[in-house]
């Protein structure tokens, strides 16, 4: 079996020059986490398309369901930095509940800067604890990341608002407790913002939404079995004339755009801090391999031929790690540097593919069995390309900011 444990002495010197010791030790304990996870479990919510509850409370229970939220929510009062630094570790060892956790602390971002006190108590402290798992509604079958191309609508009828519409493509969809839903508002808005509106005028804006999984007119939709990031139960969303109290409007109407683009930004470096870590599993399984195989002897030539190409690989990884790390540390300063976190998202998710892709051909055959994990992560990794933005949108966003 690959080991993949990489603590040692002089790699926490290394470590203890870049981040803080709180920073440190939520390294060390996701660590600690993810090593005790059985291959086998792996493995399985993986060919099984299994998504594991139980973990997802465990790792909620030991502070990493809300880390970067005050301790007054149920939150662990850490920083950005330090929650890149966890879902590092989770991706580098496939950690079943990754991708969830990372939504799941991705939709906490709406409702603790735009939600009011009641809204936040009553969602985010069961979040913290993980009685409650959250999932993103955004997608929808024709429109991806953009908010303008939206088709779910929501007509506000009395004490309610009606939404109708698909989304698709929900990670965390078939098993969530509430869902941050983007839906246009259509007519007349409730009170007391129809006051702020000329008599007569029709709304037509995008506005977020909380919506409770129990609620009249919603429902799970079909189910995906994907190619990668499987195990985290994706699914479409139905509203069917859904009932959603006033009361669920998560800011004012209209806001939604500024809702989604504020938890977005972050949720692309939650992404480069992923892929961050997949390229680094891919690494490290290539490493600890071709040792394996030397001592053996199973290698007859010298490992030298191979150091240029293994080289480039760990050039890679680390660049990738540099710039994740830079737009996470702009998270923390409460400036989110929105071309940087796309910057990032997209050489991290990049890299992350080239890592396991040379690292599969180095290995050939060998290269795919499943407990290197080197063949879910070049899946995986192939997703991270596309969703949150696929990575020519991110071309374009960067291209935008600096010729604006």
């Amino acid at each position: 079996m690959l080991n993949t444990k990489r603590s040692t002495s002089s790699e926490e010197s290394h470590l203890s020059l870049k981040y803080t010791s709180e920073q440190l030790a939520w390294l060390k304990r996701a660590r600690a986490f993810a090593d005790k996870i059985p291959i086998e479990d792996v493995i399985r919510a993986d060919s099984e398309n299994i998504f594991f509850r139980e973990l997802f409370q465990k790792a909620c229970q030991e502070g990493m369901g809300a880390l970067p939220f005050p301790t007054t929510y149920g939150g662990t009062g850490g920083d950005y930095v330090s929650f890149c630094l966890v879902n590092e570790e989770f991706a580098r060892r496939c950690v079943p509940i990754m991708s969830s956790l990372g939504v799941h602390v991705l939709c906490q971002e709406p409702v603790y800067r735009f939600g009011t006190e009641e809204q936040k108590r009553r969602y985010l402290i069961p979040s913290s604890s993980g009685e409650y798992l959250a999932a993103f509604g955004l997608t929808e079958p024709n429109a991806g990341s953009d908010t303008a191309a939206l088709e779910t609508t929501a007509r506000h009828d009395g004490d309610y608002y009606r939404l109708n519409g698909t989304k698709t493509f929900i990670t965390s969809g078939g098993a969530a407790d509430y869902y941050i839903v983007m839906a246009k508002t259509v007519g007349e808005p409730h009170k007391p913002f129809a006051s702020q509106t000329a008599p007569g005028a029709k709304q037509d804006t995008i506005t977020a939404f909380i919506v409770e999984r129990d609620f009249p007119g919603f429902n799970i939709g079909q189910k995906f079995d994907m190619l990668g990031m499987r195990g985290y139960t994706t699914c479409e969303l139905v509203f069917n004339d859904c009932l959603v109290p006033v009361d669920n409007m998560l800011g004012e109407p209209g806001w939604g755009r500024k809702v989604a683009l504020s938890s977005l930004a972050k949720g692309r470096v939650t992404i480069a801090a992923q892929a961050t870590g997949w390229a680094q599993g891919a690494l490290d399984a290539l490493i600890s391999t071709l040792k394996t195989a030397y001592r053996k002897g199973e290698i007859n030539k010298d490992l030298d031929g191979m150091s240029e190409l293994v080289g480039d690989l760990a050039i890679a990884v680390e660049s990738a790690r540099v710039l994740t790390y830079q737009a996470a540390g702009s998270v923390d300063t409460g400036e989110p540097d929105v071309t940087l976190a796309a910057m990032a998202k997209m050489t991290a998710t990049d890299n992350a593919m080239r890592v396991a892709t040379q690292a599969i051909s180095i290995l050939e055959s060998a290269g795919l069995e499943p407990e290197l994990l080197l063949e879910r992560i070049f899946r995986d990794a192939k997703a991270g390309q596309i969703y949150e933005g696929t990575n020519q949108i991110q071309r374009m966003l960067i291209a935008r900011a600096l010729l604006k």
